[in-house]
């Protein structure tokens, strides 16, 4: 190598180590700043806390006239609407940067709770979404206990209430082991969602011809899961009874698998 190279190489090798010089402390101060910033920048504390996101519980109000109630239970929540008896059991999803999303068990978004603990509600009437804001705990007393006797005159009223709310003649009925006793709450609220999810398959297009034509009559059942099926002119509601609430379905779906299956307009 002739000594033109040699020097051409050596003034290469000085001016990257000159820029490493130079560059290097400031860097590598740049990366030790940000990690250190992290400590006491406002943001990345928030993003680092443990509790980021979390859902908070209780009393809400969104819109103008909607409150609603929610609930932790085990790893989901509940959530009841003020004007309707129905506790839906909402499933828990975390989202980037620590939000969470909270779904109905259709899969739709019930609500949306940003990094910053604010929550949003979506509604059928709302799909953009309503801001929630918590107006306190849940101080409501427990609901008192559902008797056999309560279950019964219950599945009456559905039926008078079908018949003068919608014009629709349907007979409830329930299995022996439902009316055997012991869980008469989870058999209660599977019947309050079997009506609830009737009558949003009435509000559907079709939804009025098609159930008329396909029965006369509900049937609550115990089951290893929640679901309807057909028994002749019969829709069955199956719900489990060692799931608690997780183990009946909501209105919503079984107002979806109404729909799906008597191929009306499909809504969640």
């Amino acid at each position: 190598m002739g000594p033109t190279k040699v020097l051409t190489m050596l003034r290469m090798i000085f001016a990257a180590l000159l820029l490493a010089a130079v560059t290097g402390p400031a860097f590598c101060g740049s990366a030790r700043a940000q990690g250190a910033a992290a400590p006491g920048d406002p943001m990345s504390a928030k993003l680092s806390a443990e509790k980021v996101g979390d859902v908070e519980t209780g009393q809400f109000s969104a819109g103008e006239k909607l409150s609603f109630v929610l609930d932790p239970y085990g790893d989901k929540y509940l959530l009841r609407f003020d004007d309707s008896p129905e506790a839906y059991v909402l499933s828990e999803e975390r989202v980037v940067l620590g939000g969470r999303i909270l779904r109905y068990d259709t899969g739709v978004i019930a609500l949306r709770v940003s990094v910053w603990g604010g929550m949003t509600l979506y509604t059928g009437s709302a799909p953009g979404g309503l801001p929630a804001t918590r107006t306190g705990d849940n101080d409501a007393p427990p609901r008192p206990a559902v008797s056999r006797t309560d279950f019964i005159a219950a599945m009456a009223d559905e039926e008078k209430h079908l018949a003068y709310t919608q014009q629709l003649q349907m007979r409830f009925s329930a299995d022996p082991a439902v009316l055997a006793g012991g869980d008469e709450g989870l058999a209660f609220d599977a019947l309050i969602s079997a009506e609830a999810g009737i009558e949003r398959l009435l509000a559907m297009p079709g939804g009025r011809a098609a159930l008329a034509h396909k029965f006369d009559s509900v049937r609550i059942v115990q089951g290893d899961k929640p679901g309807v099926s057909v028994s002749g002119k019969t829709m069955v509601v199956a719900y489990a009874p060692g799931a608690g609430a997780a183990g009946r379905a909501s209105s919503r779906e079984i107002a979806l698998q109404l729909s799906k299956m008597l191929q009306v307009a499909e809504a969640r």
